[in-house]
């Protein structure tokens, strides 16, 4: 048996919570050892804490330095258990004991949990440039939504904005290549991303977009892998009424985006993908959820030339 430790990660500092008795320690080196001294001894310890981006991320170095097993709770599943344990006030100190009460959930079967495997450097400064990546692209749309609301007769409005579309494209272009750059370190991603073009309707920057999240999730299945894009099928169903089958759209909202023309082009000149859409639509699905459909046939197809390091093998339509 563990000893489980809920630990909330902020800027500053670490809320800890053992079981008996709450502590806040600085988010720093000192703070980690504080948390081992201060912990209740004679049990192996497990962290349950939530994945804070930079924040988090040195905790998750020292869980690997030291072989601390670690339960990393997902944001969204952490707020839902709070929920669900009629927690209606929130703050850092409530929320380390919830994430300590979470050990609860763990299947018995599963409670050897397993050590923090070895931090990859290089995914981490990837996930990073792309963040930025995305917020530029993110801003880029926000400056061409003004202008086309603007007064056109305003020349200097709509300079200054053109100005800056131009530095952000410049920037998001640069970021794009140092992206690549950084995925060809690995020698095998360049042949997945030559593998990835093979698709027809999978272009450079589409297939790099891809990658970059096969290489961000390296174990996931096809299953779990289209629930991390949010384009896994759900339904909700409440007595008499009877809802339609819809994707999640909880996971990664730019890959979606990323995926979208490159599946409508699949659709007219993939052989594969053509005539998995038609026969939705003969079958009587909406165009929208036959794309959508589409989309994630072509993402589980990316997924598994890269898993099988071979080349897509439909033919040309």
């Amino acid at each position: 048996m563990y000893q489980y430790i809920g630990i909330d990660i902020s800027k500053a500092t670490l809320d800890v919570f053992d079981g008996e008795k709450s502590y806040q320690f600085p988010n720093t080196p000192s703070g980690y050892k504080d948390i081992l001294r201060y912990a209740p001894k004679g049990k192996e310890l497990c962290f349950i804490f939530e994945p804070t981006g930079i924040y988090s991320y040195d905790l998750v170095l020292f869980c690997h330095e030291k072989n601390i097993p670690a339960l990393i709770v997902g944001s969204k599943e952490a707020r839902d258990y709070a929920r669900s344990i009629k927690q209606r006030s929130k703050t850092d100190k409530i929320d380390a004991q919830v994430l300590y009460q979470y050990h609860s959930q763990i299947d018995p079967k599963r409670r050897i949990t397993p050590r923090i495997p070895t931090p990859n450097l290089s995914a981490r400064k990837l996930m990073q440039y792309r963040n930025v990546y995305e917020h530029y692209l993110k801003d880029i749309q926000t400056y061409r939504n003004l202008l086309e609301s603007m007064d056109k007769e305003d020349n200097t409005l709509q300079t200054s904005l053109h100005q800056q579309i131009d530095v952000l494209g410049q920037a998001a272009d640069v970021l794009l290549k140092e992206i690549e750059n950084l995925l060809l370190q690995e020698e095998d991603n360049a042949l997945h991303l030559e593998h990835l073009q093979t698709i027809n309707g999978i272009g450079h920057k589409s297939a790099l977009m891809l990658l970059l999240e096969i290489m961000r999730y390296p174990k996931a299945t096809a299953k779990q892998m289209t629930a991390l894009m949010g384009l896994d099928p759900v339904l909700k169903d409440s007595g008499t009424y009877k809802g339609k089958i819809r994707i999640s759209k909880k996971g990664g909202k730019r890959l979606r985006q990323t995926l979208y023309l490159p599946t409508l082009s699949a659709i007219r000149y993939n052989p594969n993908i053509k005539a998995f859409y038609e026969r939705l639509v003969s079958n009587g699905k909406p165009k929208k959820v036959a794309i959508m459909a589409a989309m994630r046939k072509l993402l589980v197809l990316a997924l598994a030339l890269v898993r099988n390091r071979t080349t897509f093998q439909g033919g040309i339509a």
